[in-house]
């Protein structure tokens, strides 16, 4: 266990080459990482300056910075393969990103910390996270800004075509653990901002229809007061 005051990270280099990350782009997103979720003294397992505290703290953001995350297998990529689908997926509004098992399922376990990288106890972890199954062989994650449907079809319509190359074993959508068969429904939705109007657009009829009863409703109470009014009168006169 390692408590440090905050130092920048000097380099990474992760394995295969599918996620290079240079000297001056290590810093700065270090840097955006551990100022959002800490102060400058942390206690971790691993020294501050790691290339595991370091991932880490990117699936935390990669969690919760992106409302969608689809989790795919991929199967003997070669480098030119891998390149071609980041650039496939990127077009297409997502960005993919490949994980580390071990370090992902020990973020799981303690994703519900303030800092998963701190010391946890066993009796802490969560062993029953829903994700936890779907590490079962070479993972990646493609990840959505928004919460878009669309998007996400045209991503399960492209992984069909790569076969058992790359394919969806789950997702992540808003804070919910989704299998394949839910994906499915989900992606058939309109757009939150499509939802958003047909929500309005009831509303408005609703309220529309509230006002005409309250307006009827009203009317009536007069007519009857006024009627009312008018027997008295006549009754009066006789």
């Amino acid at each position: 266990m390692f408590i440090q005051s905050f130092r920048l990270p000097i380099g990474i280099n992760l394995s295969n080459g599918l996620l290079k990350i240079n000297q001056g782009s290590l810093l700065r997103e270090s840097k955006v990482l551990i100022n959002r979720f800490y102060a400058t003294e942390r206690l971790t397992v691993k020294p501050l300056e790691s290339r595991k505290t370091f991932l880490m703290d990117y699936y935390k953001d990669m969690m919760e910075s992106n409302p969608v995350i689809l989790f795919v297998h991929y199967n003997n990529l070669m480098k030119q393969e891998n390149e071609h689908y980041r650039s496939l997926i990127k077009s297409n509004g997502g960005k993919l990103s490949m994980l580390r098992n071990n370090l992902f399922k020990a973020y799981l376990r303690a994703a519900h910390t303030e800092d998963p990288s701190a010391p946890i106890q066993n009796k802490d972890k969560n062993m029953n996270h829903p994700l936890l199954p779907l590490f079962n062989g070479p993972t990646a994650a493609i990840m959505f800004k928004e919460t878009s449907p669309a998007n996400v079809a045209k991503i399960v319509k492209l992984l069909e075509k790569a076969q058992d190359k790359l394919f969806i074993v789950g997702a992540k959508v808003e804070t919910e653990v989704y299998d394949v068969a839910q994906l499915n429904e989900f992606k058939k939705l309109p757009s939150k901002p499509e939802l958003q109007a047909q929500l309005l657009g009831l509303l408005h009829i609703l309220s529309g229809a509230g006002l005409v009863n309250t307006l009827e409703k009203g009317s009536q109470t007069l007519y009857l007061t006024l009627k009312s009014h008018h027997d008295n009168k006549e009754s009066q006169g006789n």
